[in-house]
């Protein structure tokens, strides 16, 4: 009987002890995080010229030029000419969105006779 007892006062020792209290652990909430994607603008040219038809050339490169043409970045050589107008010739470095305005002078009727 003493055997039966201290087995009864086992298993009653055994069930009344409680587990180790479970650890609390740290819920993380990722949140989306929006994706930047900076948009660099395209490095462009653009000549406005007086009188308007004049035309307009960039000499160191083979693409015939055209208003807002998009350029490397580095130095253009630009010519613009029109017939009765003194020639504008210039080095221009371009290393964004450029506007060029150039506005052409007047042959005088001594100078055209050269």
């Amino acid at each position: 009987m003493k055997k039966l007892s201290t087995l009864l006062g086992l298993l009653l020792l055994s069930g009344c002890s409680t587990p180790p209290p479970a650890q609390e652990t740290e819920q993380v909430v990722l949140e989306p995080i929006a994706e930047i994607n900076e948009v660099a603008a395209p490095i462009s040219l653009t000549v406005i010229t007086n009188p308007a038809d004049a035309r307009v050339r960039i000499m160191n490169i083979n693409p015939v030029y055209k208003a807002g043409i998009e350029l490397k970045e580095g130095k253009y050589d630009i010519e613009v000419s029109k017939a009765g107008y003194l020639t504008y010739r210039k080095w221009v470095s371009v290393d964004k969105k450029t506007i060029l305005t150039v506005e052409l002078d007047t042959m005088e009727a001594s100078q055209s006779a050269q």
